[in-house]
């Protein structure tokens, strides 16, 4: 048993998920999982998914970068110092810069109180915070090169109505990343809009 069910019970055999033609081992499809085999099981899934199922990938990709930009210059850096070069999540929101970010449409414009609560709320978060905005936001937890100002498109936020007898205070903000679009209720105090995203951030992912 595992977690008080049998392992024979969920039916797998010696093959990739979602691929019954790409056996783990020869003759992979005849070969049931059980609690006997389950860690060579869960090793070959993992090594089949993360490594050698996309080693072909990762080295075209590796073969195509080195022909722009030679991988052996890269050598100098330490991936923390590469991080900050491609990420752009890695400065300060001050209120400016998030204004200026910020397209708001649709039933609010720049002097709405929920899109100034906004802008407070947004300059105030630490990187943590900044993070899971951005994957409520977009699908990413990180910005493009140039930060907030860059992310294309850009961010919009629109506002979400309610509908009788809920008042705005009822919902929660949603979004959709494909476009960078928020859709946010016109909460009635500064301290409700920071509850509701701050729930929306972290549980609406």
């Amino acid at each position: 048993l595992l977690d008080g069910c049998a392992v024979e019970d969920l039916h797998l055999d010696m093959t990739l998920p979602g691929y019954p033609d790409v056996e783990l081992v020869p003759g992979g499809r005849n070969v049931n999982v059980g609690l006997h085999n389950l860690p060579q099981y869960v090793d070959l899934v993992t090594r089949a998914t993360l490594t050698d199922g996309v080693s072909q990938q990762f080295g075209a990709f590796k073969a195509g970068f080195d022909e722009v930009f030679p991988m052996k210059h890269l050598e100098v850096f330490s991936a923390e110092e590469l991080e900050l070069h491609i990420r752009g999540d890695v400065d300060e929101w001050d209120p400016e810069t998030v204004r200026a970010s910020i397209h708001p449409d649709h039933g609010f414009n720049d002097s709405s109180l929920p899109i100034l609560w906004l802008v407070n709320f947004m300059a105030g978060m630490d990187r943590l915070r900044r993070r899971l905005f951005m994957r409520f936001i977009t699908g990413s937890p990180t910005l493009p090169v140039g930060g907030l100002r860059k992310l294309n498109p850009r961010l919009t936020v629109v506002r979400k109505e309610a509908e009788a007898p809920l008042s705005p205070d009822d919902y929660l903000p949603s979004v959709m990343t494909c476009a960078n679009y928020l859709k946010l209720p016109s909460y009635s105090s500064e301290e409700v809009l920071v509850e509701k995203l701050t729930m929306a951030m972290s549980e609406g992912q």
